[in-house]
C-alpha cells in the first residue's frame, strides 16, 4: 500500500512537469493563470568572413594603392568582422555651412560578405588610379571596419576625389579617379537603401 502511494505521488509530480513550451517574447499566461514576463532574446551579431577582392593592378596602380591603403590597412578591411558604410547627409532646413570635419548621421551595417567584397573591389579600383584632387575636402562618405579589435576608418570626399585613412597603423591619404569611378554610385545606393539615421 505504501509503495502504491509513493508511485501515485511520483506520477503527480511527473504530470506537473510534463508540459514544457518555448516562448519567444511578450507576456504569457502559465497554467495557473498568472502572467509571466518573458524577455525577448537578442539575436547574435553576425560576423563577416574574410574576402579576397578580385581585381588586377599594374605595377603603378599597386604602388599607389600600397601608399594610400597599405597592406596592414587592407588586411583589416578584407578580414573585417564588422563593416559599415557611413554618410553625412544634410537634413532639410540644415545650413550649407562648409566644413572639413566628417560627422556621419547615417550608417549602413554590411551583413553580407558579397557586399563587402564588392565595396572593396570598387573602392580599391578607384583608389589605385591617381588623379589630381581639388582642395575642398568635404567628406560625406566613409568606411569603418573592425577586425580582432583593430579599426580602420576612411573618410571619402567624392567632390574633390580625396580620402583619408585613420588607423592604429597611422594616417594615410590618397585620391580616387574623377571619371568612370565605381564606388560613388555603390556607396550612394547602399546609403539610400540600407542605412538608418544615427541618433
Amino acid at each position: 500500500m505504501r509503495s502504491l502511494m509513493i508511485l501515485i505521488l511520483i506520477g503527480f509530480l511527473l504530470a506537473g512537469c510534463a508540459e514544457v513550451g518555448t516562448v519567444s517574447k511578450g507576456n504569457v499566461q502559465d497554467g495557473s493563470n498568472k502572467t509571466c514576463i518573458v524577455s525577448p532574446t537578442v539575436a547574435p551579431e553576425v560576423l563577416l568572413k574574410p574576402v579576397t577582392p578580385n581585381i588586377k593592378f599594374n605595377a603603378k596602380q599597386q604602388k599607389y594603392l600600397n601608399d594610400a591603403l597599405p597592406p596592414k590597412v587592407r588586411e583589416v578591411l578584407e578580414k573585417a568582422e564588422t563593416f559599415e558604410i557611413l554618410a553625412e547627409i544634410r537634413r532639410e532646413n540644415e545650413s550649407d555651412g562648409e566644413g572639413m570635419t566628417f560627422e556621419p548621421n547615417r550608417i549602413a551595417r554590411i551583413s553580407d560578405d558579397k557586399d563587402k567584397k564588392e565595396i572593396l573591389e570598387d573602392f580599391y579600383f578607384d583608389a589605385s588610379n591617381e588623379d589630381s584632387p581639388a582642395a575642398c575636402y568635404e567628406p560625406h562618405h566613409g568606411i569603418r571596419a573592425t577586425y580582432q579589435g583593430k579599426t580602420v576608418e576612411i573618410e571619402i570626399c567624392f567632390s574633390c576625389s580625396r580620402f583619408i585613412v585613420k588607423s592604429e597603423f597611422g594616417e594615410f591619404d590618397g585620391t580616387i579617379v574623377r571619371e568612370k569611378r565605381k564606388s560613388e554610385d555603390l556607396f550612394n545606393r547602399i546609403v539610400e537603401t540600407k542605412s538608418v539615421w544615427l541618433k
